[in-house]
């Protein structure tokens, strides 16, 4: 039995149920905004975890390079000697293609940078850049393409050997001093009569425990640490300027003539098959002799080719005659074509009267009419001009002087304050306006002209405006602390305050620009190879705690990969075009194959970048920087295609697409139904 709803004469049964379902919507509410925090949090972690991982690859040039590239580097510079005997770059370009250039420079090109750089292979390799890109090596960019990636990294590669010896003679440790004199070694004492009155040492065993050898003392780095200023971007440049418009096109004499009228009258003659010449006037060129200005006609075909075509002349807007006179105006009646030409119909003309004074020349009568004689008009002279305006410069110091002392210093931002005493020749009538009520006139002091009185009205009211009339003074002199003069911050040293190993090797590799080309790259203190270098110098060897870190590290980056992995992380996907949209026919399918062959190489371009892409930043996961193994190198970039000729499309090619297709061939395939169960076909 129940009574009123959710009151205190519900039944029992409904009490409970009411209440589970609170508890049960809280509870719910409560998982949801849990799983959303969680999927929230998770996905922070997954970007800074990635944007760690892009920060331990290195520079942003920095790209590894599989054993065949550097086998191929290693052949440069003999290839060079030899193109440059032979005259052409064919050995080069062989190794820009293992390198993986795309697209490749061109013969004309690489030969040139073979002879810049026949010294050098890091030259020639820099030289390449530079006729590529436009910019030298040294400049920092906030992106690089492939194949910039490619030849950086390939000048690194090149003179990394000399850079970690030139690193090793920089970080010698000074000579040792020399060793004292060792101390005269005192007499034993003579043995004792008897072995039991001997004192005997009792050692407590303890195990060998393995510790590394502390590295080398560094030697003085005084030298390195100078000012230092980080390397701007090197902005891209501006987009160049629109080109200029195009000239008038200006309408050619003979139209002029043919819209004004002019017609040419040339004497008739019959067709004979006699040559004739006629005069032709040409008032535009000097004259020079009667030869020069005639014209020979056409040769005669003899009734070959009578019927000439006329040639379509396009047709234009005429253009309506003027009369030179501003006072004239004329009205037109039409416009008619006579013997071809267009020609403007004027109606009437009329002489609007002139500006100036009529000259009167007296009264005729004529035939009992008395005519006024018009001997003319009198110009009247022409208007004066103004006088140049120096307002701009007769009042510009006054205004500017009357805003710089009457600006406004009380934070109300909308008079200009008239802040302090009034000047003299102005009467204090007025009341100024406050943050809350604006200007006003004070109506009481309009017919007060005490001088005194106004002035301490003035002054007590700017006191009790401030609260300054309240405050009482201590009667103590305060004596104003002089403020702390901020001192200048030094320029950045190069070290700084605990250094870590890029900083040394920042501050080292400034001082090999002149002698290795490679140190000229920008940011190179931040490769992997460099750095462990720089570690294992300053603190020594890996132990076995720091390889098991490298191991958990490495772990967590893989289980990161496969999970981006399923989210199409580095996937491609197939370009859409529109022509192969929709319905075709056979005679577009020669174009169709021929387009075909385009759309797939830049499909197969795609796809190489990509992968190119995603392999350095897996590699760096291996840590093989830490601990090296060219075998590994090898099995790990068999994976990667080293040309874009040898990219295979095959699909699927990552994990979400091999298990959707799974899915979609598990729903295609036959069902055998068990027995007694028939179809309902």
């Amino acid at each position: 039995m129940g009574g009123l709803k959710n009151g205190h004469e519900t039944g029992h049964r409904e009490r409970i149920t009411r209440h589970l379902q609170v508890v049960y919507a809280r509870k719910t509410r409560e998982k949801q905004i849990f799983m959303e925090e969680l999927k929230e949090y998770r996905k922070r972690r997954d970007i800074q975890i990635l944007k760690n991982m892009v920060d331990e690859v290195g520079p942003r040039w920095y790209q590894a390079l599989s054993e065949p590239q550097r086998s191929a580097l290693d052949t440069l510079e003999f290839a060079i000697y030899q193109d440059i005997l032979e005259g052409r770059p064919h050995r080069t370009a062989a190794i820009m293609k293992i390198l993986g250039l795309w697209p490749r420079p061109s013969h004309p090109v690489l030969l040139n940078c073979i002879f810049a750089g026949r010294d050098d292979p890091k030259e020639m390799i820099a030289q390449l850049y530079l006729s590529t890109y436009g910019y030298p090596i040294e400049g920092k960019r906030a992106s690089y393409c492939l194949n910039a990636r490619l030849m950086l990294s390939a000048i690194f590669y090149l003179g990394l050997e000399n850079l970690i010896s030139l690193l090793q003679k920089r970080f010698t440790p000074d000579a040792p001093p020399p060793e004292p004199e060792p101390k005269p070694k005192p007499k034993p004492e003579p043995p004792l009569a008897s072995p039991y009155l001997q004192k005997l040492v009792a050692a407590l065993y303890e195990p060998h425990t393995y510790r590394r050898p502390p590295p080398p003392p560094l030697p003085n780095l005084d030298d390195l640490n100078e000012p230092y200023e980080e390397e701007p971007l090197i902005q891209e440049p501006p987009p160049p300027p629109p080109p200029p418009p195009p000239p008038k096109k200006k309408l050619s004499q003979s139209y002029c003539d043919q819209v004004a009228g002019v017609m040419e009258i040339v004497a008739h003659s019959s067709a004979t098959n006699l040559s004739r010449k006629n005069m032709k006037p040409n008032a535009r060129k000097p004259r020079g002799s009667k030869a020069d200005e005639m014209e020979r006609p056409p040769k005669k075909e003899y009734g070959l080719h009578l019927a000439r075509r006329k040639k379509v002349v396009r047709r234009k807007k005429p253009v309506a005659p003027r009369t030179g006179l501003w006072n004239a105006q004329y009205t037109i009646n039409g416009v008619y074509t006579v013997h071809g030409k267009t020609l403007y119909v004027i109606g009437s003309i009329s002489i609007l009267p002139a500006r100036g004074e009529l000259i009167h020349g007296g009264h005729k009568c004529i035939e009992g009419e008395c005519i006024t004689i018009n001997c003319g008009f009198r110009g009247w002279p022409p208007e004066e001009k103004p006088a140049p305006c120096d307002c701009d410069k007769k009042w510009h110091d006054t205004v500017f002087q009357y805003v710089k002392d009457h600006k406004c210093y009380c934070g109300h931002f909308y008079d200009y304050g008239n802040e302090g005493t009034f000047p003299p020749d102005e009467l204090p009538y007025f009341v100024k306006p406050t943050r809350y009520s604006p200007i006003g006139f004070n109506y009481e002091t309009i017919y007060d002209t005490d001088n005194k009185r106004l002035h301490v009205e003035k002054e007590f009211k700017k006191l009790w405006d401030t609260d300054s009339v309240l405050h009482v003074e201590d009667g103590v002199n305060k004596v104003k602390q002089e403020k702390k003069k901020k001192k200048k911050k030094a320029s950045k040293t190069c070290l700084g305050q605990n250094p870590k190993p890029e900083d040394y090797l920042k501050c080292a590799i400034r001082l090999m620009r002149r002698v290795n080309i490679a140190a000229r790259l920008p940011d190179l203190h931040l490769v992997p190879e460099l750095k462990e270098w720089m570690r294992k110098r300053l603190y020594g060897s890996l132990t076995k705690v720091d390889k098991q870190e490298f191991l958990r590290k490495s772990t967590v980056y893989w289980t990161m990969f496969t999970s981006l992995a399923a989210k199409d992380f580095g996937h491609v996907q197939p370009p859409k075009e529109p022509m192969y949209h929709g319905l075709k026919d056979w005679a577009q399918k020669q174009y169709l194959n021929d387009q075909f062959r385009h759309y797939t190489h830049r499909y197969r371009l795609m796809m190489y970048r990509s992968h190119a892409y995603v392999t350095n930043l897996f590699w760096r996961s291996m840590y093989q920087a830490e601990l090296p193994d060219k075998k590994f190198r090898e099995i790990y970039f068999s994976y990667l295609f080293g040309r874009v000729e040898d990219v295979q499309l095959i699909h699927p090619y990552n994990s979400r697409e091999s298990e959707e297709r799974k899915l979609i061939l598990a729903k295609k395939r036959y069902i055998c139904l068990p027995d007694g169960i028939e179809s309902e076909q």
